[in-house]
């Protein structure tokens, strides 16, 4: 008999609402994947064979302008879900997918997800209920783009990563590593050399302190009230 399989806490999300042994054969049909740092899950305009949810690592979205240049639009965490647009027939990823450090992924195939969602109608809204936080959260940032200054916009960029990928410390503080500079100055829409003289301004201010790809935030209060309370 095979052993019986153990879904992660990761899926709490995801698994909502579910009945008991639901959760397990909504995973029977799934398949995982390990990416090395760096390495591409899929590009965007690549056809959307498989929706995926992070289980362990993390994964960068980006997109790219006609000019060329890379857009970064959302880090993902182990629980996110992405590539909703999966579920929908002759769709093409909107976004490339990309680890930014050894991350392992599980998918559910293009060819699966019709009867799994007419199976398993919570799976659906669950997923949506995911994928519709970050499409809020794309909207705020075009908002907050167009109406709001610089230190503004960081503070709220800094804040976003830290729930989205950062770690909690023992003496409270809440540390966000492996991200550049130019990242965070791409996410925040401004120049690299006003967030990082941003940056040693609060870090003089005792409100975070920065190292080579690292953010450690030690008052997210004073922070938050810089973001505008967000």
């Amino acid at each position: 008999m095979p052993e019986p399989l153990i879904v992660s806490p990761v899926f709490e999300r995801l698994f909502s609402g579910f009945a008991p042994g639901e959760a397990e054969r909504v995973m029977a049909v799934s398949s995982t994947r390990v990416l090395r740092r760096g390495e591409v899950l899929f590009r965007e305009g690549e056809p959307a064979s498989a929706l995926y949810v992070v289980e362990a690592g993390r994964v960068k979205l980006t997109q790219t302008t006609p000019g060329g240049q890379e857009v970064i639009l959302r880090y993902l965490a182990p629980g996110d879900a992405f590539a909703a647009v999966a579920l929908f027939e002759r769709s093409t990823f909107p976004v490339t997918a990309q680890a930014t450090e050894r991350t392992r992924v599980r998918g559910w195939a293009r060819e699966v997800l019709p009867q799994l969602v007419r199976d398993h109608p919570r799976f659906e809204a669950n997923l949506l209920r995911i994928v519709s936080s970050h499409t809020r959260e794309a909207l705020s940032r075009v908002r907050e783009l167009a109406t709001e200054p610089v230190a503004q916009r960081l503070a709220r960029t800094l804040l976003r990563l830290g729930d989205q990928v950062g770690r909690r410390e023992a003496d409270g503080s809440l540390l966000i590593e492996r991200i550049t500079q130019q990242e965070v100055s791409e996410i925040a829409g401004a120049s690299l050399f006003t967030v990082s003289r941003t940056l040693a301004d609060w870090e003089e201010e005792g409100i975070l302190e920065t190292g080579r790809q690292r953010y450690r935030i030690l008052d997210r209060e004073r922070l938050a009230g810089i973001g505008g309370g967000g």
